[in-house]
């Protein structure tokens, strides 16, 4: 049955709403987020996981409503649609498909009124046979249905203009919503695999408007779209999503010679283009951005693409933002993206980002991706948060001195992330943040075999609940006069003048290597706190004689405060097997260091095998051992065996786990000790056979109640220490080697 369906939003009409209204609204939809506050008072609304399936969402919302608020009188729907089919969470639901759906839709009975309404609010649905979706659809839900049969939004109307059954029911949204809203409700679908034509992906987009989403049919799953004729050019202001959740494992291809797409804007008109649920592969281009490329102004969103075998010449070899752009990752995979052939400064493997806005990544992997700096990432003032993400296996080993270009020593850094500041200069202040992630066999050529994040002085650095694990960093080829000599093994941190500071929590750097200074971490210019982490098998390299060879866990350049940190077995060719830092530079607090040595670059000095100097002590810290040529970490710190077990993960934590019996225990400093240690077990913990529970030294706290399930982790083994030569010679006084200003 067709009628005409009219709506009010007058204000006697907020007397009628029914107290029992439940409202969904598809995070797919543009700007959903001004929907959602436009929703008439009474209603309780509820917003879509994009990446999951929305059916399952609402059945369960409803079903936990009813059981609380009793039965529903009604529910509205705001996705995106076309003729017989809704675009929910990463599932379509139509006319293919509802049969499949039939026992859950069915089972809404139970929860929805009598006379309850769905009100659907995507363009299209009841057009042409999305009518019989519609009847389908009441019939399973025992409901009151009313859809749209044009255009809902800003180049159609806000009218439900088929129903099937009585509606009572009015608008979810206040008319000043409806009227501003800039984009629409439609789906266009994709119907083959050709590159031109009806029913292509090039067709689709052409045709559509901005606010569109285009999905793709399910007939489609598992197929590639071969871009034959070049890259599909989004024009300027056309925001689009692309949408493959329909099309499970669908492929778009640039063919090894373009790109897949090109997003346009300009300062009066920005662009906002999302791309879900699909693989880019093979895109390719001489300059920026192999798979996606920007103009300057344009807001991205990237949420489960794999991104595979894209080539850039000058940098992106999966993407390129450019100038005032945004940029966000969610849910993906970048894999064997290359961004090498020009040797270029911005020469990022997989995403290239040169914008002092802001760049989020999160739970995604990036994998054997190459560049010349930054084998996964390079970012110029953008704001950079990384979470819940694996860097493995990329590198920036083909980069090499670029002799006549601008900064050409500035080649190799940043095996998987390079940062050239944070912020704008003009601006007051930015932040780089990387959290619940794991960086492992990353290889830089110049500083940072992980990691090189430049930072301006008002910005920041955090790490937390990281791994940086056997990354390495060797020094730039064709360098001359040893500068970009291999420093930061894992990291590398550094700033023209003191930045606004690092924070290093729960973060385990472990069997990383320098070929120069800072076998985990290096750093200058960024006075640091380090709380619960664990620097073990870190190691420099050893050559005979050269006396860079400095700091096996790390290398400070800043005044730097530890705190329940442990310092194990790392290695450094010449000073400094656990730290490398000025007198008076560095606090020690809770602090355990075991077993680091100095190969004192083959001289049989014996000396500076922890530390390079005597540094601040707050009491509870442990050394062991101690030799008779060597210094004390502190004035009280403790020398004693502090019976470490192997590396291994516990509760998703790499670290070196106190022992029964273990003198760490329970002989910390509670005053300013972290709640948790680094797995996230509370301190204190009664961990000896004395009553009282006291903070234990060290990353891990001991209980005695428990004992842990380990998972093994392979134990780095350090840079092996040569058998030094017997000549005598003076105490050396070290010093660190600069690195060249970016």
């Amino acid at each position: 049955m067709s009628s005409t369906f009219a709506q009010t939003n007058s204000q006697s009409s907020l007397e009628k709403l029914p107290l029992r209204s439940l409202v969904f609204i598809d995070s797919g939809v543009e700007d959903y987020d001004s929907i959602a506050a436009g929703v008439l008072p009474g209603q309780q609304v509820v917003i879509l996981d994009g990446t999951k399936n929305g059916i399952e969402q609402i059945s369960s919302e409803i079903e936990n409503y009813a059981s609380t608020n009793g039965a529903i009188d009604s529910v509205h729907i705001i996705s995106h649609g076309s003729s017989g089919s809704l675009q929910l969470g990463n599932t379509a639901l139509g006319s293919d498909n509802i049969e499949q759906y039939k026992s859950q839709l069915e089972k809404w009975q139970t929860s929805l009124a009598p006379s309850a309404d769905i009100m659907l609010y995507g363009c299209d649905v009841a057009s042409g046979t999305g009518a019989n979706f519609v009847d389908k659809f009441s019939q399973l839900t025992g409901a009151d249905v009313a859809a749209s049969t044009n255009i809902t939004g800003k180049d159609g109307d806000w009218n439900l203009e088929f129903s099937k059954g009585q509606i009572e029911s009015d608008l979810a949204l206040n008319s000043d919503v409806m009227a501003n809203y800039q984009g629409d409700l439609a789906t266009i679908v994709v119907t083959n695999n050709s590159d031109s034509g009806a029913g292509s992906l090039r067709a689709a987009v052409a045709s559509a408007v901005a606010g569109d989403t285009i999905t793709f049919a399910p007939g489609l799953a598992g197929q590639t779209i071969t871009l034959t004729s070049g890259q599909i050019a989004i024009p300027v202001g056309k925001n689009l999503t692309i949408d493959g959740a329909a099309a499970a494992g669908l492929t778009i291809s640039g063919n090894n010679s373009s790109r897949a797409f090109f997003v346009n804007a300009n300062v009066v008109t920005a662009t906002n283009f999302a791309v879900k649920n699909l693989t880019i592969a093979n895109g390719k281009t001489t300059d920026t951005g192999g798979a996606i490329g920007t103009t300057d102004e344009v807001s991205l969103t990237v949420d489960n693409v794999q991104f595979n075998n894209n080539v850039a010449d000058k940098g992106g070899g999966a993407i390129f933002g450019n100038f005032n752009n945004t940029l966000t990752v969610s849910n993906s995979k970048f894999n064997g993206n290359i961004a090498t052939a020009g040797n270029d400064e911005r020469g990022a493997g997989a995403i290239g980002f040169l914008s002092s806005k802001a760049f989020t990544v999160t739970n995604s992997d990036f994998t054997n991706n190459k560049g010349i700096n930054g084998g996964a990432i390079n970012s110029l003032q953008g704001k950079l948060t990384i979470d819940n993400s694996r860097f493995i296996g990329n590198d920036t080993s083909a980069a090499s001195y670029a002799t006549g270009q601008g900064n050409p020593g500035l080649r190799g850094n940043g095996g998987a992330i390079y940062t050239d500041r944070a912020s704008n200069p003009s601006e007051a202040s930015g932040t780089i943040k990387i959290s619940n992630s794991v960086f492992q066999n990353n290889k830089g050529q110049g500083e940072g075999g992980a990691a090189y994040l430049f930072t301006g002085s008002q910005d920041k650095v955090i790490l937390e609940n990281t791994t940086f694990q056997n990354n390495e960093v060797m020094a730039l080829t064709g360098s001359p006069g040893g500068g970009n000599p291999g420093n930061g093994g894992g990291v590398t941190i550094l700033s023209d003048s003191t930045n606004q500071g690092l924070t290093i929590t729960n973060t385990s750097f472990a069997g990383n290597k320098a070929n120069n200074q800072g076998g985990g971490l290096w750093m200058r210019n960024a006075p640091a706190t380090i709380t619960n982490s664990t620097f073990s098998g870190n190691s420099t390299a050893f050559v005979a004689g050269d006396f860079n060879k400095l700091g096996g866990a790390m290398t400070l350049g800043a005044p730097t405060t530890i705190v329940n940190t442990t310092i194990a077995d790392n290695s450094a060719g010449w000073v400094g097997g656990g730290i490398f830092a000025d007198a008076n530079s560095v606090t020690l607090k809770n602090t355990v260091l075991s077993n680091n040595t100095a190969a004192n670059g083959g001289n049989p000095w014996g000396i500076n095998q922890h530390v390079t100097d005597q540094y601040a002590d707050r009491g509870g810290n442990f050394q062991w051992p101690v030799i008779s040529t060597d210094i004390k970490a502190t004035t009280s710190v403790t020398v004693a065996d502090p019976k470490l077990g192997p590396l291994q993960n516990i509760n998703g934590a790499l670290v070196r786990p106190l022992l029964l019996g273990s003198p760490a225990i329970d002989k910390g400093v509670a005053s300013g000790a972290p709640a948790l240690d680094q797995r996230g077990v509370t301190r204190p913990q009664d961990g000896d056979t004395i009553p009282g529970a006291i903070v234990d030294s060290g990353s891990f706290e001991f209980s005695s109640a428990v004992v842990p399930t380990p998972t093994p982790a392979p134990t780095p083994t350090p840079a092996p220490t040569p058998t030094p030569t017997p000549t005598p010679a003076p105490t050396p006084t070290p010093a660190p080697t600069p690195t060249p200003t970016p």
